[in-house]
C-alpha cells in the first residue's frame, strides 16, 4: 500500500474519544464476570493486584483530566473492587467531557498518548493476563471488530 502523498489532518478530539471508547470496551471485557476475590489475586513477584491496577488506571486517567482541564491533580483513595470499577467508568466519562470542552495543544496530546493513555491501555492488558493466571481467562474476542 502506497503512502498517500497528501497529508491528512487528524481530528484529535475524535481520536482521543475513540481511544477512550476502546479502553472502556477492553476494560469491560477484562473485568466482566470476575468475582470480588479476583481483586486481591496475587501473581507474586511484586505484581500489583487487580484492584491496585484498576486504581492506578483511574489515577492515570484522572491525571489526563487534570492536564487537559488545567486543574490540580487529585490523589485517588483506595476503594473496594466494585467501587474501583465504577470509578474507572466515571473518570472515563469525565475525561471524555474534558476532551469535548478543552482542545489540548498537540504537545499535550502527544504526551498524554505516549504516557498515561498508553500506560493505562497496557494495564488493562495486565488485567486480562491476571484473569488467565487466576483460572478465569477471557474468551477470544476480535477487538478490531468491536463496536466502539
Amino acid at each position: 500500500m502506497e503512502k498517500n502523498s497528501q497529508p491528512q489532518d487528524i481530528n484529535v478530539e475524535k481520536l482521543l474519544r475513540h481511544w477512550l471508547g476502546a479502553m472502556k470496551f477492553r476494560f469491560t471485557v477484562a473485568i466482566s464476570g470476575t468475582a470480588s476475590d479476583f481483586a486481591s489475586f496475587d501473581a507474586d513477584y511484586g505484581v500489583r493486584t487487580p484492584i491496585e491496577i484498576v486504581r492506578h488506571i483511574s489515577q492515570l486517567l484522572q491525571t489526563c483530566c487534570s492536564t487537559i482541564a488545567g486543574s490540580p491533580r487529585v490523589r485517588l483513595e483506595s476503594k473496594g473492587w466494585y467501587e474501583e470499577a465504577a470509578r474507572f467508568y466515571e473518570i472515563v466519562e469525565q475525561l471524555d467531557q474534558a476532551i469535548l470542552q478543552f482542545i489540548p495543544e498537540q504537545s499535550v496530546v502527544e504526551n498524554l498518548v505516549q504516557g498515561p493513555l498508553a500506560d493505562a491501555t497496557s494495564h488493562i492488558g495486565q488485567l486480562t493476563l491476571l484473569r488467565r493466571l487466576a483460572g478465569s481467562p477471557v474468551a477470544y474476542i476480535n477487538y478490531s471488530q468491536a463496536t466502539i
